[in-house]
C-alpha cells in the first residue's frame, strides 16, 4: 500500500501520452481532409454531351501532366487498343 503514489503517477503519465496521442491524431485527420480538398486537376476539355467527349484523350492528356516521361509507353497502349477494335 505505501506504493500507490508511483502506480497513480504512472497511470497518469499513461493517460496524459494516450491523450496527446489522440490530438496528434485528429490534427493529421483534418489537415489529410483539408489537403484533400484543394487537389485538383484542370481540364481544358469541354464536351457538350456525353457522347462527344472523348475519354481517352481525357485521360491521356492528364496522364501526359503528370509525368510525361512515359509518353512513347502510353502512346503504344493506345495504339494497340485501336488495333483490337
Amino acid at each position: 500500500m505505501k506504493n500507490k503514489r508511483g502506480q497513480v503517477g504512472e497511470s497518469i503519465t499513461w493517460v496524459v501520452a494516450t491523450i496527446i496521442v489522440i490530438v496528434l491524431l485528429l490534427i493529421f485527420i483534418y489537415a489529410s481532409i483539408l489537403l484533400s480538398k484543394t487537389k485538383s486537376l484542370k481540364l481544358d476539355v469541354k464536351a457538350n454531351s456525353e457522347d462527344s467527349f472523348d475519354w481517352i484523350n481525357s485521360k491521356t492528356q492528364i496522364a501526359y501532366s503528370i509525368n510525361d516521361n512515359n509518353k512513347n509507353k502510353i502512346e503504344g497502349w493506345i495504339s494497340q487498343g485501336k488495333k483490337d477494335e
